[in-house]
């Protein structure tokens, strides 16, 4: 619920807008107990004030939505006209009221494992902490994810279970924008501490400075700051980094036109961005680290994450082999394959049906 206040758009939100459709589609019912939202994935739910005047009530202010959707749903927990509550953020509001089983999705343990990388981390592990022990059952959304979840508390072990996102699309139709330039390596996401992009920028640099046709283009992620602008003109590539806040339908089009998409994560609970990749036919390469090869399989070239050489190497492996993109995406679309939203739909049911 509070990822539909905040966000417009995001990966979470986004899994649980498909998840109650998927549900709702296949036969069972599910509700998001919100008043209204701005977030595109729901933006047409009949919420009770998603019309004129709520958003004259609530427009753009963030807090005012959640607080109030959040004393909304504390109503409907209260009256329990309901099988099993799935809460999509780590706020505990819920806890003292709640009396039906509970099912907490649990999409990284970043803050537990990093907590020097995150600002907020003193007070999110002990939210999330009290969310997950309240939990009757908990998704796990890889194996990868489920370890890292024992690692940090393993009497949790018994009640997790593993549940793969499914993939969901981007949009119908791309939206065409002409200024692109032709020849683009694309990133997407946050560029903070774990998710490595100053390193991954040395890697890429002597490339650049190589070839002065091509391009890096960063989706999402904010405007680049003072001290990655400073590392672009140190290393005489800045007129070639580009940075885009884009939609859903510009997203889908970088991903088609990029010669290949780069995913230097040290940390991530399953690694979204990859089946996005797939869809779009885009090859891949990305860190031999943590859930990406559980998720990429054969269908990426792997790296050494804290090593430029080795990004290097991976990004001039793909620039000079057009058999080896082909075979990318080729084994991207047959990889996309085992990640349905049907199979996580009819997963996450049987989680559900297993605590009630």
């Amino acid at each position: 619920m509070k990822h539909f206040s905040l966000q417009k758009y995001g990966g979470i939100s986004r899994y649980f807008a498909n998840l109650h459709s998927g549900l709702n589609n296949s036969g069972h019912q599910s509700t998001i107990t919100a008043l209204y939202s701005e977030n595109e994935y729901v933006k047409h739910e009949p919420f009770l004030f998603n019309n004129s005047i709520g958003h004259k009530l609530f427009r753009g202010d963030q807090k005012k939505i959640y607080a109030w959707s959040r004393r909304y749903s504390r109503w409907n927990i209260n009256r329990g006209n309901f099988d099993v509550f799935h809460p999509t953020f780590d706020d505990p509001y819920f806890i003292k009221h709640l009396k039906k089983p509970c099912v907490v999705t649990i999409h990284d343990m970043v803050h537990e494992l990093y907590p020097q990388y995150i600002g907020n981390a003193s007070q999110v592990i002990p939210r999330k902490k009290a969310v997950m022990e309240k939990a009757d059952a908990i998704i796990a959304i890889s194996e990868f994810t489920r370890q890292d979840i024992i690692k940090v508390y393993p009497h949790m072990a018994g009640k997790i279970q593993v549940v793969h996102h499914g993939y969901w699309g981007l949009s119908n139709k791309a939206e065409f924008n002409p200024t692109l330039p032709a020849r683009y390596i694309l990133y997407v996401g946050e560029r903070w501490h774990y998710k490595n992009f100053s390193i991954f920028v040395d890697g890429i640099s002597t490339i650049l400075q190589q070839d002065k046709s091509l391009n890096l283009i960063c989706a999402g992620g904010g405007a680049y700051n003072t001290n990655e602008l400073q590392h672009f003109e140190k290393l005489n590539i800045a007129a070639q980094c580009g940075q885009m806040n884009v939609t859903d339908d510009v997203l889908q089009q970088l991903y088609a036109q990029a010669i290949l998409f780069a995913f230097p994560s040290l940390h991530e609970g399953f690694g979204l961005p990859l089946l996005e990749a797939f869809a779009n036919q885009c090859p891949i390469i990305c860190s031999n680290s943590s859930c990406l090869p559980e998720i990429a399989a054969d269908a990426a070239i792997y790296f050494n994450p804290y090593e430029p050489e080795d990004i290097k190497g991976a990004i001039e492996l793909i620039l000079s082999n057009l058999s080896l993109q082909q075979e990318l995406k080729q084994k991207g679309t047959e990889r996309l394959s085992d990640f349905t939203m049907e199979a996580c739909i009819q997963n996450t049911v049987r989680v559900y049906e297993s605590v009630v």
